[in-house]
């Protein structure tokens, strides 16, 4: 057995995909306009063989070649991949000391893109030009913000882009998708294992012959990976030709690494151990920095070479790594605890000393740190308060792994839990602030400290909706002696948040006073909690321009971690546009954590939905949203979570779900029935209305319809729900209900002037009650201004309604068809059910409205329209962040569709998507 000496070796199974980016090549060059790849797979799967493909085939077409590789150098030189593939190119592409020039702009952002812009145009205005990437999952920001801007900028330049990434889902290809156009289109290019026929052929490549039904049943074994199928490959044709069996995995292939590393002198094996746990390529000088008290510079330059002629680390221009990621792997796992522990503090402190943040040092103190490490828990803390913004389940992580690092009762224990608490709150994971504040209460007695972490975790117990208990205790707080005046402002704001879901009476005495003491006491965490207070008990009152400006402010004043709240607002407002873009904006700025959105965001993103009929999306939503708050204990997320998925399916007439949905909630979900019972409330009260039962409906209701300008909750001036209200007292007979619920509805229009959800809504149920076609009229016209599709249809339809049933009918067509429309783009099948029996009623024939039966179960015919718009967008490439982008939706909406198609069409990855999908269309193409 022995490789074909002097032959070229083939690229298999990637003639699709090569074909796709010779494509964009070749458009390039015959249109002079620039062109976008993205090669994605996992380590080892062949990206970079098939960009080494594209390049070559580049070269053939007149292209001028700049590649580089990240391995993560941008970590230490913002800039540098695109700096790393100028200085590749040939010298003719920049002029002399340009490229010298650049590296002192990476400071100014849009200088140092405008000059590589110069750069480029330049040498594109006589040949086309190709810059390729490799694994651009570890560019840095600058990196990431100019190779997302520049593609746009230079749309009219003969320019190929071409990168690769391990993550499908990198947030380069979500920047591009969202600033490049129609004719700089990105073609995603996915690469997938290789299936048993490619990998026979990469066999028969190497070894010359078809490879023995043993060594078939070896590769079997590799999972389609063409490196590690080449590595075995390489390792049996060694093996043959040592004269060993060529009937099993090579010895060397598992024990190579270590042999290779045993071999070599202590400073080279350092290197290389030093490599494998800095984790990416290395200039020479900066391992001699690492290393140089271990063993001095000249050492370990000399080590370098060693290292480098032993072939376990290659060079690639004046940088060294490794020649493949599973050798440095190898090596990685083979160190001992304490030498793996001892290089990563080494190479944390290296990042610090070399001017990089805390966030970048922030693994290699993880990996290297000990118990009580003072130094890695102050850099762990740094960097999680430089992600909290836009990565907070990076800056969760992190905090808690401070904490753990700590001694419980030691010098740094005290103060880095209450640092965690803060953040944790932060970042809304709510079970784990508050489990940890209790910690921290239980082993101190000072009444400073105790003072101090009630104010933390208050915003995480307002989350959890267990407030009762916390208005109490944060009492007691404030009674001891001895508590420092400095802490007294924080400690009232927090009792004043607390009350507003426990006492609103007393929140609303208490919450006005503490906004003034912590404003007058210049304490900006005071004035947060006491902001949030005023903005609660404004939205619970229904006095929406009140809550507006209060949570306006505290946006301004503490940024993403309240946007929510005001997003709410805006929907209350019918501000809907506004909406979209708060929510745009606060998504595109935790772009580097597409799965980790806040619960308060997912809510607001959800109420959007729904509120605007998108049915799907919101159910889609509510079904992540509950996942989500219900593992980090933010129950009052939870709670809405279960409002519109009940909402959603009683609309649709799946009352079975809806219930089931409240029954899950109301078994697992443990905030006070102070803040569970009002939602929970309605919406059994909406079940049993639906369910031909008006009275116990009434009884159900009455409580929180009476108590409604006492109580802690917002759902009494939530457009729409008076009308329930009215029409289940009607149904009833129940007068006071009824007079009660048109109150409510004319406070909630006068506490809301000139917002059209409330104004129609006034109108609409006065009409109801006096079926007075006047003021339904008059609603009607006011609720069409409304942006809530729901209303508009409800106005219509109630016109329409009392209209046909007093014979006019031709006027009471153009009202009922209106409403027909909307309903049925929604999906609500009982309101459509409502107006065939009225138009029945009244003689009306409506031969084109027809109910749609219940969707199937399974296969095609069950997805709804976002699912399948989902479906079409992951078929064509997309990521889960590009096809969000690509549909208006956030990243955790697309995963939950994409959950539900999968088990709708029984496929259990993308590539089994891919097909089904080919499959399906080819089916209809054929029809």
């Amino acid at each position: 057995m022995a490789a074909v000496p002097g032959r070229a070796v083939p690229l298999r199974g990637r003639s699709d995909q090569l074909s796709r980016g010779l494509g964009v090549l070749r458009r390039t060059v015959r249109h002079r306009r620039s062109g976008i790849v993205l090669v994605t797979g996992e380590p080892g799967i062949g990206k970079s063989a098939l960009l080494d493909a594209l390049t070559c085939e580049a070269r053939r077409l007149g292209f001028v070649i700049g590649r580089s590789a990240v391995d993560g150098t941008a970590r230490t030189s913002p800039g540098a991949p695109l700096l790393m593939a100028l200085r590749s190119a040939p010298p003719a592409l920049s002029r002399a000391g340009e490229i010298a020039e650049l590296d002192a702009l990476s400071a100014r952002p849009l200088t140092f893109m405008d000059r590589i812009g110069e750069i480029l145009e330049r040498g594109a205005a006589d040949t086309p030009v190709m810059i390729a990437v490799d694994d651009v999952q570890w560019a840095d920001q600058l990196s990431r913000t100019a190779l997302s801007a520049l593609p746009a900028w230079l749309a009219g330049s003969p320019l190929v882009w071409a990168f690769t990434s391990r993550d499908p889902d990198c947030p380069l290809l979500g920047d591009l998708t969202a600033r490049t156009t129609r004719s700089t289109p990105v073609t995603v290019i996915p690469l997938p294992p290789l299936g048993t026929d490619d990998i026979l052929r990469i066999a028969r490549d190497r070894l010359g012959g078809p490879p023995s039904e043993p060594v078939r049943r070896m590769l079997d074994g590799v999972g389609g990976s063409p490196s590690l199928a080449v590595r075995v490959l390489e390792g049996l044709v060694r093996a043959a030709a040592r004269g060993e069996s060529g009937e099993r995995v090579p010895d060397e292939f598992i024990a190579g690494v270590r042999q290779s590393l045993a071999g070599l002198d202590p400073v080279a094996a350092d290197v290389v151990r030093m490599a494998a746990v800095l984790g990416r390529t290395f200039a020479v000088d900066e391992m001699a920095e690492l290393l140089a008290p271990r063993h001095g510079q000249r050492a370990v330059t000399a080590g370098v070479e060693a290292a480098l002629a032993s072939g376990l680390l290659s060079a690639v221009e004046h940088l060294v790594g490794f020649r493949h990621g599973l050798v440095r792997e190898a090596v990685y796992h083979a160190l001992s605890d304490g030498i793996r522990r001892r290089f990563h503090r080494s190479c944390a402190q290296f990042l610090l000393d070399s001017g990089h943040s805390p966030l970048e040092a922030a693994p290699h103190a993880r990996r290297g740190a000990t118990s009580d490490d003072e130094s890695g828990v102050r850099i762990l803390r740094a960097a999680a308060d430089e992600a909290v913004a836009v990565m907070p389940e990076t800056a969760a992580e992190l905090i808690t792994e401070a904490f753990r690092m700590v001694r419980p009762g030691g010098r740094l224990w005290l103060e880095t839990g209450q640092h965690c608490v803060e953040l944790l709150g932060r970042v809304q994971h709510a079970a784990d602030a508050v489990r940890i504040a209790e910690n921290l209460l239980r082993r101190t007695g000072d009444p400073g400290a105790t003072a101090r972490i009630r104010v933390l975790m208050a915003r995480a117990q307002w989350l959890t909706g267990q407030l009762g208990d916390s208005a109490e205790r944060i009492g007691e707080v404030l009674a001891l002696p001895g508590i420092p005046p400095v802490l007294r402002p924080g400690l009232e704001a927090a009792r004043a948040l607390a009350l507003t879901g426990h006492d609103a009476t007393a929140a609303r005495a208490m919450a006005p006073a503490a906004l003034r003491t912590a404003r007058g006491a210049g304490d900006r965490e005071a004035t947060v909690l006491a902001l949030q207070a005023v903005g609660e008990l404004g939205r619970n009152s229904g006095h929406h321009h009140e809550a507006m400006t209060a949570f306006r402010e505290l946006r301004q004043l503490d940024g993403v971690d309240h946007v929510a709240e005001e997003i709410i607002e805006l929907q209350l407002l019918d501000r809907y546009d506004e909406s979209e873009a708060l929510i745009a904006a606060a998504r595109a700025d935790a772009r580097d954590e597409a799965g980790a959105t806040r619960p308060s965001l997912l809510s607001a993103r959800t109420w959007h939905d729904f509120s605007l009929g998108r049915l799907d999306d919101a159910a889609a939503g509510a079904r992540a949203l509950s996942s989500l708050s219900h593992r980090l204990g933010c129950h009052v997320y939870e709670l809405d979570a279960a409002v519109v998925h009940a909402s959603v399916a009683g609309l649709r007439g799946d009352w079975e779900e809806a219930k089931s949905g409240i029954m899950a909630c109301e078994g697992r979900n443990t905030a006070d029935d102070a803040v569970r019972s009002p939602s929970l409330r309605l919406m059994r009260g909406w079940f049993a209305a639906a369910e031909g039962r008006p009275a116990d409906a009434v009884d159900i209701l009455a409580p929180a319809l009476y108590s409604a300008r006492e109580s802690m909750a917002r759902w009494p001036w939530w457009p729409g729900w008076m009308r329930v209200q009215v029409q289940i007292g009607l149904a009833a007979g129940d007068e006071r209900f009824v007079k009660e619920a048109l109150t409510l509805a004319e406070e909630g229009a006068a506490r809301n002037p000139d917002i059209a959800s409330y104004e129609g809504i006034a109108y609409q149920t006065q009409g109801l009650a006096r079926q007075d076609l006047t003021l339904l009229e008059r609603a009607a016209d006011i609720l069409g201004r409304s942006p809530r599709p729901e209303l508009q249809a409800g106005g219509a339809a109630d016109y329409g309604k009392l209209l046909a049933a007093r014979g006019r009918r031709a006027e009471a067509v153009a009202h009922l068809d209106r409403a027909w429309r909307i309903y049925h783009g929604m999906g609500a099948r009982p309101a459509l059910r409502s107006l065939q029996r009225a138009a029945r009623t009244a003689g009306l024939r409506r031969p084109d409205w027809s109910v749609a039966e219940s969707r199937p179960t399974h296969g095609w015919a069950a997805l709804t329209e976002a699912e399948t718009r989902v479906a079409a967008h992951i078929s064509a490439g997309h990521t889960n962040r590009s096809a969000a982008a690509a549909l208006g939706i956030s990243p955790n909406t697309v995963s939950t569709h994409l959950r539900s198609v999968f088990a709708k069409l029984g496929v259990h990855s993308r590539v089994q998507l891919v097909n089904a999908h080919r499959s399906r269309t080819e089916e209809d193409d054929a029809g």
